[in-house]
Order: C-alpha cells, then structure tokens, then sequence
C-alpha cells in the first residue's frame, strides 16, 4: 500500500517526532479528493474520528478498513467501512462494528454484540454475548459489558470497569460494578 500522505491542519504536527512520515499534504477541509484516493481517519477520539470522516464523506471520499491477520474475525461478522480490527482480537459470530470503529490489541467482541458507528474498544475490552456499545462510545482497556447490557451513546467507560447495567447516553461509569461519575 502506497500512503500518499496525511491530512491535517498543523503542518508541524510530527515536528519532535522520531521517523520518518509521508507529509502533511493540507487540511481535510482544503483537500480535493482524486478518483483513486481511499482515507483512513487515525483519530483515537470517536467525536473527533467522525468529524473529519464526515468531512470526506461530504467529499465523496471513501475509506480503508483494515483487519489485523493476527485478529479472528468469524464469517458472520459484519465491519464497517473504515474501521481498524487489532491483532490479537475476537470477533464472534453475528457480530455487528459500524463504521470507523476502532478494536484495539486483544479485545474480545461476544456473539451477537454490536459497536456501533465511530465506537472505540481499547486494550483487552471484552463485550459479552448480546451487548451492546452505542455511537462514539469509548471502553477504556480491560473494561467489559457483561451479556445483554448496552452502553448508550457518547458514553465513557473507565479503565478496568465491569458494566453491569444500562448505561445512559453521555454517561461516564467507572469501577466495579461500573457507576456513573459525578463531577
């Protein structure tokens, strides 16, 4: 694969970075879009992550989705367009990622769960059977969903918490059992 470059507004955004990088061609939103061009948003944010793939999208961009071949991604599995599968992960029959989903490093997805669109499962997350992760939501590493529980949309859950209940939209829950944080 032949990375062309990235898009983003901060020309010096790998300044004091070691390696070497494609350049930084322009921003996302001054970008004109050429017929073989395919996207991947890098954005670890889920609110940020659908931002700009919106703005491609608008563009009519189309995006890169990429699946470890260390991960074990069973048949009926559904992945959306654009979303990132780690090595070392599970995901079980029936499964349903919407787009630009983000899996990292050993999580584990249970049959018949869902992520839906620009969801984000960090390290070691596991999702039981039947679960459910709403849009833009975030499981911190070692967090998990025990089966037939959702989390709601724009929800955070913390480090190494066990969601036990139904999580309302916007809610930040953390610890085990996983409450909602009060600020």
């Amino acid at each position: 694969m032949n990375v062309k470059g990235f898009l983003d507004s901060k020309t010096d955004a790998f300044d004091g970075l070691r390696g070497n990088f494609p350049p930084i061609i322009c921003s996302p939103e001054d970008y004109i879009i050429q017929p073989d061009d395919i996207f991947f948003v890098a954005m670890g944010d889920p609110h940020w992550r659908k931002h700009y793939a919106e703005i491609v999208e608008a563009k009519g961009g189309h995006f890169y989705t990429y699946i470890s071949p260390n991960a074990e991604v069973l048949e009926t599995a559904s992945i959306g367009e654009g979303s990132f599968i780690g090595g070392w992960t599970i995901v079980s029959d029936n499964v349903i990622l919407g787009k630009h989903v983000i899996m990292h490093a050993f999580s584990v997805i249970g049959h018949d769960a869902v992520v839906k669109d620009y969801g984000t499962l960090l390290n070691a997350a596991f999702m039981g059977g039947y679960s459910e992760v709403g849009e833009c939501s975030e499981m911190n590493p070692k967090s998990m969903i025990i089966p037939h529980k959702k989390i709601g949309d724009n929800v955070v859950v913390g480090a190494a918490s066990v969601v036990m209940r139904n999580v309302k939209d916007g809610d930040s829950v953390f610890g085990n059992p996983a409450i909602k944080l009060k600020y």
